[in-house]
């Protein structure tokens, strides 16, 4: 019974293991995969992006290998190396090593334990002659000892001298000078040295002798004991014991000075090895190979060069250390741009975009240089940085100012042309080349509502290029060289190829990523789209109030300094979502009818609601830019709907629920740009001014001003950044615009025919008098508005 129950707690404790590894699974992997759902982590994500296209761009890993050849090749194109090169001059070098090879001296291991073996042999076998055995076992006992035999009559003559001491001590004395003087096996191959290291195997002693006559060889010493027993010190030694002896000392006599090429190669090793390559430098730019030229051993040399060159870049290593330093620099880059520069808040599809256009242009100026080296090789005469003036970097600033806003193409005009000269690498001269033109480039397309001026845009920076490089020129003194002059006719041609792409490019943006640029509003502002000619048509009041409305933001903008464009456009469409329901709104209902009298304030309430959501729906499926979007979406803020809303306290019971003023305001969000917060201003200020009984002047100005308060005051602009200045200058353009459609007229008198003129009673000498007067009263109202406004008219 213990046992199951054992078992059945251990049963538990695995499942609430498993039950909380699933949980573990549940709390930590799940979010792990949510955070790619988040903005911040997708745009964190997109810079990692941007990071490794900009590492493979500058990387040297990525090159294009050089192509491989075999000596006596044809070139099939013109290579050009793109930095400075050493070549190892691999001939003068092994010649180098060769000559100090040469200078090492053989080393001759010298044994002096060869005398004193030689004599111990001499004195073992005169020691057995010396015993008494027999003849026969004698002979072969001496025989084994000297190693080589003895004839018969050789070993009787020596039986017959007793093999006395004396003997012994001359065999010694005549073989000692020899070993002293030193024996070697081939006297030729020693006379080809200088010199020899003579190393004493015994003791390790080295010394170097120059003498290398004086060494004998194993022939010269047969001759020298030959001479030496013919000499006067042998004369009382009979003849045929000199042979005897001749024949021992020539048997045991071998080299003592023995070469040692183990330690003489080891040596001339090591000196092959301290020697210091010989290098050639080759220059950046310089061609190694001319087409249709034969490969010699020194192209063979310079390509091999150049290829272990970019394979030293070639590590792991070094790869993930350049897109660590390249990472690094974008997001230092990114931070300190979204944090100290007001305007550069980008999203993440704007980020796309500056990705997408910076891999484009780096892109482009890598082919463009692999274009620029063929150039140069077919004419040899201008240099290859001269073909660097044409690359067109400015378009990229000019696209992004177009697009987005001059903040951030000036962020990225620092940042390209930073790249840019990075990946070319001819020094400080081209980034700011690249940075100047393309500043340039981007301000002459501010508020571009014209392609044609971005025509005009390129030829400037074409125009500034020219100026640059002359001003360089000018700065080496070299202002009339071909290179020079060359250069000013890139540079010319290179800023009005930048505008041509800038105008052929931004129509693809604007309709890959939805953006709002000035030409596009252009087009939008005309009366005769779609969208706005069927607001003419099914809710005329409507298109009248957007029209006024887009007038008034326009002249409110043009006054704080903002884009007039936008403003008047956001302003055409600001209203669209009434089109769907359009009798639901006062400025289309023509019969007096008014359908809200029979819904109740909250229905009524959210049908108001609704034509900023209706609004929003038709502009996407209109595709009229995200910015025009953002514009209705914001137009009424969060503001609160007061007429219905008092309408519903007035009807509200006593111990009912009681009204919540969330549900009578709008949804939002609150105007995010000026331009928003403008339209918002202009759609409130018409609405009201047409209450106006009498809009004279001075009410049209208290008009204006009380809307103005109460819609800051509300906090409806906190999200804008529109200044109290700029609501001032604004309210100043309103009441001119407003004074402008709401001036006094001169009640006319009505034209009648004569016939029914008599048939009514003829004219009226009164109603005369009193249109007069009328006119007469206007005036003189008019008059006192306009000095209540402190104006005089004499």
């Amino acid at each position: 019974m213990t046992n199951e129950m054992d078992k059945t707690d251990q049963a538990r404790r695995t499942r609430g293991g498993f039950s909380r590894l699933l949980l573990w699974g549940k709390i930590k992997v799940r979010p792990f995969w949510r955070i790619f759902k988040m903005p911040s982590a997708q745009r964190w994500l997109l810079l990692i992006v941007a990071s490794l296209a900009i590492a493979a761009f500058l990387s040297q890993t990525l090159e294009q290998a050089p192509p491989l050849y075999r000596l006596g090749d044809m070139a099939q194109k013109d290579l050009r190396t793109d930095r400075d090169l050493l070549v190892k001059d691999k001939r003068a070098t092994e010649k180098n090593m060769e000559d100090a090879a040469r200078k090492v001296l053989p080393v001759y291991d010298y044994a002096p334990s060869v005398l004193p073996e030689i004599e111990g042999i001499i004195d073992s076998a005169f020691s057995v002659m010396r015993r008494r055995s027999s003849e026969k076992t004698q002979k072969g006992e001496v025989e084994h000892i000297l190693g080589f035999e003895l004839t018969s009559r050789e070993f009787l003559v020596l039986k017959t001298y007793r093999f006395n001491e004396k003997l012994i001590k001359r065999l010694e004395d005549l073989t000692a000078p020899l070993m002293k003087q030193g024996i070697v096996s081939d006297k030729e191959l020693l006379l080809q040295e200088e010199g020899i290291v003579v190393r004493n195997i015994q003791t390790g002693e080295e010394v170097t002798r120059r003498d290398l006559d004086s060494l004998l060889d194993y022939q010269e010493a047969k001759e020298a004991i030959k001479k030496t027993l013919e000499g006067p010190q042998t004369q009382n030694v009979p003849i045929d014991l000199r042979g005897v002896m001749a024949k021992i000392i020539n048997n045991l006599v071998s080299p003592n000075f023995t070469f040692n090429r183990e330690e003489t190669d080891r040596r001339r090793t090591v000196e092959r090895t301290l020697v210091k390559p010989v290098f050639f430098s080759i220059e950046k730019g310089e061609i190694l190979l001319r087409k249709g030229e034969r490969v010699t051993e020194e192209g063979l040399l310079k390509l091999e060069a150049l290829r272990e060159e970019r394979r030293k870049g070639g590590t792991l290593v070094m790869v993930i250390g350049f897109f660590l330093l390249t990472g690094f620099f974008v997001a230092a880059f990114y931070l300190f741009s979204t944090k100290n520069i007001r305007k550069v808040s980008p999203t993440n599809k704007d980020i796309l975009f500056l990705i997408l256009i910076l891999i484009s242009s780096l892109g482009m100026a890598r082919i463009s240089v692999a274009i620029a080296e063929g150039l140069a090789g077919a004419f040899p005469g201008v240099p290859l940085s001269s073909y660097y003036y044409f690359f067109p970097v400015a378009a990229g600033a000019m696209l992004i100012r177009v697009v987005l806003n001059s903040e951030v193409a000036l962020v990225y005009a620092i940042f390209v042309s930073l790249l840019t000269g990075l990946l070319l690498g001819e020094g400080i001269f081209l980034p700011i080349f690249y940075l100047i033109g393309s500043i340039v480039g981007a301000h002459s397309v501010a508020r571009c509502d014209q392609r044609s001026q971005l025509i005009k845009g390129g030829l400037l920076v074409g125009l500034t290029n020219f100026l640059l490089v002359s001003f360089q020129g000018m700065s080496t003194g070299r202002i009339f060289e071909v290179d020079i002059l060359f250069g000013l006719l890139m540079g010319l041609a290179g800023g009005a190829v930048a505008g041509i792409m800038v105008v052929g490019i931004t129509p693809v943006v604007e309709s890959i990523f939805g953006y709002t640029t000035d030409i596009k509003l252009l087009e939008l502002a005309n009366l005769d789209q779609p969208l706005l000619k069927e607001m003419l048509m099914k809710a005329p009041g409507t298109y009248h109030h957007s029209m006024i409305v887009g007038n008034l933001a326009e002249t409110g903008a043009r006054a704080i300094t903002i884009n007039p464009l936008l403003a008047r456009v956001s302003a055409y469409y600001h209203d669209i979502g009434k089109i769907t329901k359009p009798q639901y709104f006062i400025e289309n209902q023509m019969t007096g009818n008014n359908r809200h009298d029979k819904l109740t304030p909250s229905m009524s309430s959210l049908i108001l609601v609704s034509h900023v959501k209706d609004g929003i729906e038709l502009a996407k499926e209109h595709k009229v830019g995200s910015k025009i979007i953002n514009s209705i979406r914001q137009h009424h803020g969060t503001r609160l709907i007061n007429f219905f809303y008092q309408k519903a306290k007035e009807q509200e019971n006593t111990g009912m629920q009681e009204v919540d003023e969330r549900d009578f305001r709008y949804l939002g969000p609150k105007p995010q740009t000026k331009e928003a917060g403008l339209v918002m201003l202009a759609d409130a200020v018409e609405a009201s001014s047409r209450t106006l009984d009498d809009p004279t002047p001075a009410r049209i100005q208290g008009l204006v001003q009380k809307i103005i308060n109460d819609i800051f005051i509300d906090g409806q602009l906190d999200e804008c950044e529109l200044t109290l200045k700029d609501l001032n200058a604004a309210a100043k353009s309103f009441n001119i615009v407003l004074n402008a459609i709401h001036h006094q007229r001169i009640e006319y008198p009505e034209a009648q025919a004569e016939g029914e003129r008599q048939k009514n009673g003829g004219s009226s000498p009164k109603s005369t008098k009193e249109a007069k007067g009328k006119a007469g009263k206007s005036k003189e109202n008019g008059r006192k508005d306009i000095k209540r406004l402190g104006v005089s008219r004499e």
